[in-house]
């Protein structure tokens, strides 16, 4: 839903303002850690299929504009779709803040 693309767009820019990210949008979408980019959809090659609809431009620019649910987030996963090392990195390392839809959003 549109929240939940605002909220994505959100972390995007939380990582952008955080001294541990990137400090623009193509540094953080493209940044790899240990080897391993951080959005799957960069990962699996998604991201250059993927047809870009007037929803997902207008939780941009409401994004953009201020708009803001994230509560700080930093991370999120979809915990059914997550691999299990990757599940326990994030119960393990990251503080749990709320759910929207099928994803988990962390600091």
């Amino acid at each position: 839903d549109i929240i939940g693309k605002i909220l994505i767009a959100n972390v995007v820019f939380n990582r952008m303002a955080d001294e541990e990210f990137p400090d623009n949008v193509k540094d953080v979408i493209f940044q790899k850690e240990g080897g391993a980019y951080q959005f799957s959809p960069i990962a699996d090659k998604r991201y250059w299929k993927v047809e870009i609809t007037d929803e997902t431009r207008e939780a941009v620019q409401r994004a953009l504009k201020g708009e803001d649910y994230s509560e700080g987030a930093l991370y999120f996963m979809a915990r059914r779709m997550a691999r299990k090392k990757s599940i326990r990195w994030f119960d393990n390392n990251l503080q749990w803040l709320f759910k929207h839809g099928d994803h988990e959003f962390y600091k």
